[in-house]
């Protein structure tokens, strides 16, 4: 009989590991969420792609209901697993528990090093999430269509603000964390000890070309998009928070943002406070972003 509850226990546990090495479906630690990793096709990138989706507790519960839904874009040398594996999903499950915010799906596109746009090397990322990603969510999980905003971190930062100033008309708010924005475009760094000079450039001639395009940087520009789309992102909930001591330089494009927004009497709420670039800083943060997430959503 010992050996074989032994036998059981063996089998259960390879079965369980199975599972999780797979990456299918996964219960966040301690909390009845589920986060499920798996493809979808995109005609714009011309490949399947990974996506992340974290569903709420009730999910399963109740097929009739249908929820909330928060496009989340990874930021750079990341990918669609961060989000549970950087501690986000269980800062989000803790302030569940604790009622500050209530339920809705966040959806997570794996977007390699693009920030999002469609990029003068023929990389259409913008159109993946825009024309492919958003309409399989919907189609694939009971989500709210009325109810759907765009947010992201750094690199997915500076892609959440574009997309939502290109297509306001899909999304009810975004948000952005330690977003990686340009305050102009970037110049060849004339040291050799300017490193981030030279990180920011060759970001630069990635997504707007060799020789760089001032006119595909500016259609593709935030700060740019604030000002020609006053009138359409208007009733857009905006959220931006970022570190004083962000190591990329990007706080400077955020503060000019704020003003931007401020100076067209554009309600959003900017927030420059202590911390560093990256997850890290998102974890702090987690309590007033989430709270902006959910007074958005549920406000329609």
């Amino acid at each position: 009989m010992i050996k074989l509850k032994s036998l059981f226990f063996l089998f259960l546990s390879l079965v369980i590991t199975t599972i999780v090495a797979t990456g299918t479906v996964i219960a966040a630690p301690g909390t009845t969420s589920i986060v499920e990793y798996a493809k979808f096709n995109s005609t714009s990138l011309g490949s399947s792609i990974n996506y992340a989706v974290s569903l709420p507790a009730s999910y399963n519960k109740d097929s009739l209901q249908r929820y909330p839904i928060v496009i989340f874009l990874h930021g750079l040398f990341n990918d669609e697993k961060d989000w549970q594996d950087r501690g986000i999903q269980a800062k989000l499950d803790e302030l569940r528990s604790s009622g500050k915010v209530g339920e809705y799906i966040i959806a997570i596109p794996y977007g390699a090093n693009s920030f999002y746009l469609n990029a003068k090397n023929g990389l259409r990322y913008e159109d993946a999430i825009v024309k492919d990603f958003i309409p399989f969510i919907d189609k694939t999980y009971r989500t709210n269509p009325k109810n759907r905003m765009i947010a992201g971190i750094s690199m997915g930062g500076y892609g959440a603000l574009m997309i939502a100033f290109k297509h306001p008309e899909m999304f009810v708010g975004v948000a952005a964390h330690c977003a990686a924005l340009f305050e102009e475009l970037p110049k060849a760094p004339t040291s050799p000890k300017d490193t981030r000079g030279k990180y920011r450039y060759e970001i630069a001639n990635q997504l707007y070309g060799k020789p760089l395009d001032l006119e595909h940087f500016q259609q593709n520009n935030p700060l740019q998009l604030a000002k020609v789309n006053i009138e359409k992102i208007k009733n857009l909930k905006i959220y931006f928070d970022i570190g004083q001591q962000d190591r990329y330089g990007f706080e400077v494009a955020n503060q000019q943002l704020d003003s931007i927004l401020t100076k067209a009497n554009i309600k959003h709420e900017f927030n420059l406070v202590e911390g560093e670039h990256g997850w890290s800083f998102l974890l702090a943060r987690t309590e007033p972003a989430f709270i902006f997430y959910w007074n958005t959503l549920k406000q329609n």
